[in-house]
């Protein structure tokens, strides 16, 4: 049981995404108090807890669509029981809330009820009556925004009780690039969610449309990404081996979004761009792993050189 739960879990995907749990809070931080407390360590658990919920929802209301394109899903699911599945996500929804309720307790501040729109985009991708991701043009949102976007721009609202345009900005390129690469999953299921009735934003736009919007997505969002972190990069002026580590990984982040940017473009044009996207979305959980732990190290490092300058 415990391997088909792993299964619906996507548990491939969320050994990525510790990034997009902390990147938020790392770029805000000032000291090292500012990441390691219960609040960071509660909304990181609240990050995992709730993408588990979303992703096991996601594969019970995708039976149909699982068992033409993706059948070991819809295995697991009919293993681990659809009933006892059920009862899992409501364990989850529960701990979810118990996490929302510590850092409400700990930050004083009812404003972190807004953590329960993260459990609802969530919930509202996938399951009736709303399942939006059927909804053509406003498919990706709850993904984009739920998924990728705000999980940052909370993580830095939590260490500095405000908004800062820094961190909106640096959240809206990591959202690019996300979406971008997600895009090639949305298309390598264009046959079977038609069949199932399902219009993605790839039906609207039309599959190599699509996959060069990705393209374009991934490259825009990594630029805007650079150029975010750029004045924070120079002000390692002096500090020559955290400079060169930054460079380094920045070059790794770079090369990852161009390499992914092409791939998507070529794959908008080959003959049959259907078939290219499910070989390519293969290497999904590669790309997150390439362009999100550049970012994570970099973030490490200038929240590292911040705590050491402030305690000096």
């Amino acid at each position: 049981m415990i391997r088909d739960l792993l299964t619906v879990s996507r548990v491939n995907i969320q050994a990525a995404s510790l990034p997009t749990a902390t990147l938020g809070i790392l770029l805000a931080s000032r000291s090292g108090t500012d990441v390691i407390n219960g609040a960071a360590l509660f909304y990181v658990l609240f990050f995992f807890v709730v993408l588990s919920y979303s992703c096991q929802v996601n594969c019970l209301h995708d039976l149909e669509v699982d068992d033409r394109s993706k059948p070991s899903f819809g295995r697991a699911v009919r293993a681990i029981g659809i009933r006892r599945l059920k009862i899992i996500t409501w364990i989850e929804l529960a701990a979810a809330s118990v996490f929302v309720l510590a850092i409400i307790w700990l930050k004083k501040d009812a404003i972190y009820l807004l953590l329960a729109l993260g459990i609802g985009l969530g919930h509202a991708y996938s399951a009736p009556p709303l399942r939006i991701k059927k909804r053509g043009i406003f498919s990706p949102l709850p993904v984009m925004f739920g998924l990728y976007f705000l999980p940052i721009a909370a993580g830095g609202f939590l260490v500095l009780d405000k908004i800062t345009g820094f961190v909106l900005l640096f959240a809206l390129g990591y959202a690019l690039v996300m979406e971008g690469i997600t895009m090639v999953n949305t298309c390598e299921d264009f046959v079977e969610d038609q069949a199932s009735g399902i219009r993605t934003l790839a039906h609207v736009l039309g599959i190599r449309r699509a996959l060069g919007v990705g393209a374009v997505l991934v490259a825009s969002g990594g630029l805007t990404v650079v150029a975010v972190l750029f004045p924070r990069i120079l002000s390692l002026a002096h500090e020559t081996v955290p400079l060169g580590a930054v460079f380094l990984f920045g070059a790794a982040f770079l090369t990852a979004v161009y390499r992914i940017s092409r791939s998507l473009f070529l794959l908008s044009r080959t003959p049959d761009p259907v078939q290219g996207s499910k070989r390519l979305a293969r290497n999904m959980p590669l790309w997150f792993l390439w362009t999100r732990y550049p970012l994570l190290v970099i973030a490490l490092i200038l929240a590292f050189v911040a705590s050491y300058n402030r305690a000096s």
